[in-house]
């Protein structure tokens, strides 16, 4: 869940991902786990699994703005095919210098962001012989749990909190093989008005791609391995609105590449990825994004608890 708003007229700023989830998965093809990091809606999960992930992430725009974000996932196998899926801001800092009269001032905004609580329910699934295809249509609620007025200097925008609440379309598709995994997952998400100030509605469009470097064959299941994973982000952001007014300089399209490797086991994961822009356009003037990088750690854990 990446809510890119350094694309805010406010200076750009860097962001930090605490990431807590949990997501649980051994694949079909006996391979070490492994899921998506920066869409983790997208990340497979068995029947009775759940898994912790704990994912720092952090950004840097133009101009010195900064923003810090903890965000924990919970991933939990209902069924076979359905997956129920937590996403929250535990913490969020946004933080940027603002001058006025020649001199700068560095405000910050700390405090609880929002959640985003999803339904992910698999439609369709071809296994072959070392592959397996799985398309599945998500549903979500933005709930706003976040801090919305912590530091009244800074705009509504740059809050923990958006104040609304959301919510989210999307549809997810992977494809596993013994030799490499891709995913994708394309989404829409609308928000609410409260107290006069409503988020634009966000268009993401996310695909990964994962591929052994060493070992290339394991002949375990609890072998360790490490993989290349390049994954990309598109979101375009529609203008945030202020008592019904367009907020000028807010909303905006971004493109992003994400290279990273991932040192992974049946139960546990580490990764390091860098979130480097590719294309980003802005709605008038407004701050803009220089480069990102999250450390992304994963824990799972298995019960007989499903449907």
């Amino acid at each position: 869940m990446l809510k890119f708003s350094f694309l805010s007229p406010v200076l750009p700023f860097t962001r930090f991902v605490l990431f807590i989830l949990y997501f649980a998965t051994i694949s079909v093809l006996v391979t070490p786990a492994k899921a998506q990091i920066t869409f983790p809606s997208a990340s497979p999960i068995s029947a009775g699994n759940i898994a912790v992930r704990v994912q720092p992430l952090i950004s840097e725009g133009t101009e010195g703005a900064q923003s810090i974000t903890g965000e924990g996932v919970l991933i939990y196998g209902a069924s076979p095919n359905l997956a129920i899926i937590s996403e929250n801001d535990l913490l969020v800092a946004n933080m940027a210098d603002v001058g006025s009269g020649g001199k700068k001032e560095r405000l910050t905004a700390l405090g609880l962001g929002n959640s985003l609580e999803e339904a992910r329910y698999t439609v369709f699934q071809l296994d072959g012989i070392g592959s397996t295809i799985r398309v599945a249509p998500l549903v979500g609620v933005s709930v706003p749990t976040g801090m919305d007025n912590v530091n009244a200097a800074m705009p509504r925008y740059d809050q923990p909190g958006s104040g609304g609440w959301g919510g989210k379309t999307a549809l997810t598709a992977s494809w596993q093989t013994l030799d490499w995994d891709t995913a994708a997952e394309i989404g829409y998400e609308t928000y609410s008005t409260a107290a006069g100030y409503q988020v634009g509605n966000n268009l993401e469009a996310n695909a990964g791609f994962y591929y052994p470097l060493w070992p290339k064959i394991i002949d375990s299941p609890f072998e360790k391995q490490l993989f290349l994973s390049l994954e990309t982000n598109y979101t375009s952001n529609g203008y945030d609105r202020l008592y019904g007014h367009y907020m000028p300089g807010t909303g905006g399209q971004l493109w992003l590449i994400d290279p990273g490797l991932m040192y992974t086991g049946a139960l546990s994961s580490i990764n390091f990825t860098f979130l480097l822009p590719m294309m980003q356009t802005t709605n008038g003037p407004a701050s803009r994004y220089d480069f990102g990088f999250e450390l992304e750690m994963r824990w799972s854990f298995f019960t007989d608890h499903h449907w």
